[in-house]
């Protein structure tokens, strides 16, 4: 099998030739690779399967001078108005927010929210070009409203505001999905093969907010989302991103339309159960402990693990062997070598 044909086959939950892999690389690990295995594309040096499409979007001229005047000096503004400034710790930052004070709908609705509108005939051809490698063409990952409102407003003040100001989140969440619609129907019409969306609605321990919360002012956004992908292709296999424990959401995320889940991060859930539990309506993506195997383990556990992951999300296809999140800076690069000789010793069919 090609990769692209590895790749389509198991999110059709099926059997393929061996299990398909994607691993998730910090720019420090990227680079450290590069040097220490003399590699030029890394991605080809650990033969993924899978390939990312950034998002081509329309340039525009949003002002949020209004709400970054008193960001640090250092800080550096995305599309959105939202700001991030690094720390002194490899790739990690620190977020400013341009809504951290607002309490009205007037002022979610004042808010110069972007448009992102794409440039069509970029996007196909980045798509073309992943899959006449054949290679699958998988969206670059897109936050939901979740992730992207508490960039905008905070993490506190926007769980807060759940309880004291639904009004406010309901309105931040649809000016916020009809943006992420919009971008979603585009990769869609580009012809991804997968359309890779999520929010980390998972914390270690459970849920980040209680069920019922998420429920109320996640799964109505995520239902938009999906059916302006799915007015575009009807089948379009959707993976959605969680860190953290899942397991409360899973039959909800199923009904808004989801086919794969993506992270099932081990240190937070049975994998295996979620396997016995949904392996009839779902394929899964990653697995592989990024916060303990990867990072702490030894070679020896990293190949156990892909072993016992083989033989429980694994079993009868349906699943893309990869770290659950990315592969941090301290991780010994022996272990992605670890990675990939037991892929060859377990991960065929």
């Amino acid at each position: 099998m090609t990769s692209r044909e590895r790749v389509l086959t198991t999110i059709a939950r099926k059997t393929p030739d061996r299990v398909p892999i994607y691993l998730w690389l910090t720019p420090h690990i990227v680079e450290r690779f590069k040097k220490e295995r003399d590699a030029e594309d890394v991605e080809e040096s650990l033969c993924m399967d899978l390939r990312m499409i950034d998002y081509i979007a329309r340039p525009e001229s949003n002002d949020f001078s209004a709400y970054t005047r008193d960001f640090p000096p250092n800080t550096t503004i995305d599309a959105w108005g939202c700001g991030t400034y690094p720390v002194g710790y490899y790739h990690f930052t620190k977020a400013v927010c341009p809504l951290a004070h607002a309490t009205t709908v007037a002022e979610v609705e004042d808010y110069p929210f972007p448009r992102r509108e794409p440039v069509p005939a970029e996007l196909t051809q980045a798509v073309r070009d992943i899959k006449n490698r054949d290679l699958a063409a998988v969206s670059q990952y897109e936050c939901g409203t979740f992730e992207q409102g508490h960039a905008l407003m905070g993490m506190e003040p926007l769980l807060a505001a759940m309880y004291t100001n639904p009004a406010l989140v309901h309105a931040l969440f649809d000016r916020i999905s009809e943006v992420k619609a919009r971008m979603a129907a585009a990769y869609v019409e580009a012809g991804v093969d997968i359309l890779f969306i999520g929010d980390d609605i998972g914390i270690q321990s459970g849920p980040v907010m209680p069920p019922a919360l998420w429920r109320e002012f996640l799964i109505p956004p995520l239902k938009k989302i999906i059916a302006r992908a799915r007015a575009v292709r009807r089948d379009i296999p959707i993976a959605y991103h969680s860190c953290g424990g899942v397991a409360f959401a899973v039959d909800g995320l199923i009904d808004a339309g989801i086919t794969i889940l993506q992270s099932v991060q081990p240190e937070a859930n049975d994998t295996a159960r979620l396997k016995r539990d949904h392996g009839d309506r779902l394929a899964f993506w990653g697995g592989v402990g990024s916060q303990s195997t990867m990072s702490h383990g030894s070679t020896r556990d990293v190949k156990d693990e892909i072993k016992r992951l083989m033989e429980t999300l694994g079993r009868g296809g349906g699943y893309i062997c990869s770290p659950a999140h990315f592969i941090e800076p301290e991780s010994p690069l022996e272990n992605l070598d670890a990675f990939m000789e037991a892929i060859e010793e377990y991960g065929y069919y």
